[in-house]
């Protein structure tokens, strides 16, 4: 049983998972040589740079080079009205299809994404869960469908939020599960209704078919399943959420309509429950730092440096740049799963059974 400091309600917890997510599981694996991040990591290109390559003449023709924004670019081309940079717009989703397909299979983290298990995991410890932290739900708006195989795998079966139908994963209707709501649908959608849900693989193709809202700035969330997606992140944050852990995403103003979800939660529980949410900024310092200073309207931000459930405050000598990749400092979210198992760990929150295999495997990494 967990002593006398755990809180006898648990914490209501809810995920916001971006693209740094992923790239920590690449990191996690060791495939140091695969970016899955739209931009380049000193000389390792990023997607964006990949997918101009792929261009070629085209892209020489616009002017480009690989320090453009391709979700702006792809808006401006897709507003444009003109035929042939419409084709263009639909070139460049179907290369950014391709490539983050053929990134995550070459990282070998598609069947086994091994920091999203262990959260789940942890999340999962009926001592934990009890008296703790609640997982309310996971949010994200990755397209890689990651999170779906680690609730397969620990969960045994898998709750979108809403209906759908799959050969390979478990819809989980006899017991209730945090949902994972994937705010831009997913590679592995396919348009159906209900939706058809697949895994992740090499025979995946890209098609017009494919239920996602792929790059661009403005993320059209007005029609379904996108619209009841957003609603049910609504209310999950603001009905059922103390704490919001963004973990790897950026919050530019290309997640605008991410930004505007959270501002308008944190102002529905200010007025309706005198007490807004707070923010934790599970990425680097430097990143959080960034979010805090562009992103004021957001209330009770917190940067990893400034988090008190484990051994943190060594990020707040890594204001003005990143650590080294080396170190475990230089993947954030694996450094703050492992200090969080550690620090319930001492505080007996995981009670007489103690932590799970893939929790250990962190630990012991």
């Amino acid at each position: 049983m967990p002593n006398s400091s755990a809180p006898s309600q648990p914490k209501q917890i809810v995920y916001l998972f971006g693209a740094g997510a992923t790239y920590a599981e690449v990191m996690y694996r060791g495939a140091r040589q695969v970016n899955t991040l739209m931009s380049n990591i000193g000389s390792l290109e990023g997607v964006s740079s990949r997918i101009l390559r792929q261009c070629g003449r085209t892209a020489l023709a616009f002017g480009l080079d690989e320090n453009v924004d391709v979700e702006k670019l792809i808006s401006l081309l897709t507003a444009s009205g003109v035929a042939s940079h419409s084709k263009f717009a639909d070139d460049l989703r179907q290369y950014y299809f391709e490539d983050l397909r053929t990134s995550l299979i070459a990282a070998k983290i598609v069947a086994q994404p091994k920091l999203a298990m262990a959260l789940l995991e942890m999340h999962n410890h009926a001592s934990f869960r009890t008296h703790v932290e609640s997982l309310s739900g996971i949010l994200t708006t990755n397209h890689d469908g990651l999170l779906q195989v680690a609730s397969a795998k620990v969960l045994k079966s898998l709750n979108l939020g809403i209906p759908f139908e799959s050969k390979e994963f478990t819809f989980s209707a006899s017991e209730p599960l945090p949902p994972i709501l994937q705010l831009h649908g997913s590679l592995t959608w396919k348009f159906a209704v209900p939706l058809k849900v697949n895994r992740l693989g090499t025979d995946s193709k890209y098609s017009r078919d494919t239920m996602w809202i792929p790059p661009m700035i403005q993320k059209e969330t007005k029609s379904y399943p996108f619209n009841k997606l957003n609603a049910l992140a609504y209310e999950v944050l603001s009905k059922q959420c103390d704490v919001l852990r963004v973990v790897g995403a950026s919050l530019t103003q290309n997640d605008w309509n991410v930004l505007s979800l959270l501002f308008n939660a944190q102002r529905h529980r200010e007025r309706t429950r005198k007490k807004g949410l707070s923010i934790e900024l599970i990425m680097p310092q430097r990143a959080g730092l960034a979010i805090q200073n562009n992103s004021s309207y957001l209330n009770r931000t917190l940067v990893i440096g400034s988090l008190s459930d484990g051994h943190f405050a060594e990020f707040q000598n890594w204001s003005e740049k990143n650590p080294p990749v080396e170190q475990d400092l230089g993947n954030p979210f694996f450094y703050w799963l492992k200090q969080k198992i550690s620090f319930h760990q001492r505080q007996n929150h995981f009670g007489e059974t103690g932590i799970g295999p893939i929790m250990r495997e962190i630990m012991e990494k």
